[in-house]
């Protein structure tokens, strides 16, 4: 019965519903400390914007609400970083919160929903780095909501909607936002491979200016094993810019996920327009990314990341060419990490990262995104 109060006080304030429905649903309030040590030479923290390290200190409390039962699963939870900055002595408070709902509505139909904000000082918090150009505050936010349902025992149809806004709280800054509704159909034509076709239309609102974009896209879907999928999407994308710019470009997304326990492994690249960077409208981007996790026990794991990225101006100045132009910005993050959990509640995390730029006029707004980060994080988990 240990723990159970906290379930049932939770759930008595959160499901406002009859005995029989609470005792299917489980609810569990979480709620963890985090203390992190850093040497970070972002040139971002300092005041005088040059390349300098130097140490700092993070403290992280989180609370978050999980609920699940045959039907539903729910997850959210809000933290509040305080960060301070030894070397130019200032101090912070950056928040953010996500929730994520997946909830199966009859046999044959499932929605899901998710969503994250932050407000933030500190890019490492961002999940784009790239939006966090400056020491200013920024303001980011993305969200999906996705509907599938099963026509029959072979195709599957789903239809989508995804957002993502960013505002550097900066004076003469506007925010940068996308919207990407999309929908697709997925046809089972043997065990093991899934052929599927998309359409998906692109909004990037950018201050006073719009740019759009639409696409159609085939995919294919192929289990190799039980623990490894591939991913295969590609079409064009037809650009209709500002003053009458258009063109198009090629969609391509590959992607391979391998989920086994002790190992887990993915991989991503492709070639696609994006958006919503709060500097500048849309750009093509290049992309390619690696990450795995290896669990020795139950107590030791080791995870390492590496990425590579190149962009430029929208639909496609300097995508097909690699003369170090000015036009276009590229560079590379390498990350590794090994954490030791000491009991069911303390760990030990530590992380080093290496990013690196190359190219910074045009593209990146004359920005060098370049820096090296070292981390000792001490977990600690309340319930």
């Amino acid at each position: 019965m240990r723990g159970s109060w906290k379930r049932w006080l939770a759930a008595a304030a959160v499901v406002g519903t009859s005995p029989v429905a609470l005792a299917a649903t489980v609810v569990e309030p979480r709620a963890r400390v985090s203390l992190e040590g850093r040497y970070d030479d972002d040139f971002r923290l300092n005041d005088a914007g040059e390349a300098s390290g130097q140490l700092m200190t993070k403290v992280t409390p989180r609370l978050g609400l999980d609920m699940k039962d045959p039907t539903l699963k729910l997850e959210s939870f809000y933290a509040a970083d305080l960060l301070v900055r030894h070397g130019s002595g200032r101090v912070s408070l950056d928040h953010r919160g996500g929730l994520s709902v997946r909830k199966l509505l009859s046999r044959r139909l499932r929605v899901e929903v998710s969503g994250s904000i932050y407000r933030v000082t500190d890019p490492a918090s961002l999940p784009r780095d790239s939006v966090g150009r400056s020491a200013e505050p920024v303001l980011y936010g993305q969200s999906r909501v996705y509907l599938s349902g099963r026509l029959s025992r072979r195709v599957d149809v789903g239809i989508g909607y995804g957002f993502e806004g960013v505002k550097v709280l900066e004076v003469g800054r506007v925010p940068g936002l996308v919207h990407t509704p999309f929908v697709e159909a997925w046809l089972r034509a043997t065990r093991r491979l899934s052929l599927g076709v998309e359409y998906r239309y692109q909004g990037f609102l950018f201050g006073e200016s719009f740019e759009q974009a639409h696409g159609v896209f085939g995919a294919l879907r192929y289990r190799l094993s039980r623990q490894t999928t591939f991913t295969a999407r590609g079409g064009p994308v037809a650009f209709d810019g500002k003053d009458g710019t258009r063109g198009v470009i090629p969609r391509v997304k590959l992607e391979l996920l391998h989920e086994a326990g002790p190992f887990d492994l993915g991989f991503v690249a492709g070639h696609d327009l994006v958006g919503a960077s709060g500097f500048t409208n849309v750009l093509w981007a290049d992309y390619a990314g690696l990450v795995f996790n290896r669990h020795f026990n139950h107590r030791v794991s080791l995870y390492g990341a590496a990425s590579f990225f190149r962009n430029g101006r929208a639909p496609g100045e300097g995508a097909f060419t690699w003369d170090g132009s000015a036009r276009v910005s590229q560079g590379y993050v390498l990350g590794a990490g090994l954490e030791f959990k000491i009991n069911r509640y303390l760990s030990i995390q530590g992380t080093v990262d290496r990013i690196a730029q190359v190219g910074m006029d045009e593209a990146a707004e004359g920005v060098n995104l370049t820096r090296n980060v070292a981390a000792v994080r001490l977990h600690m988990t309340v319930w």
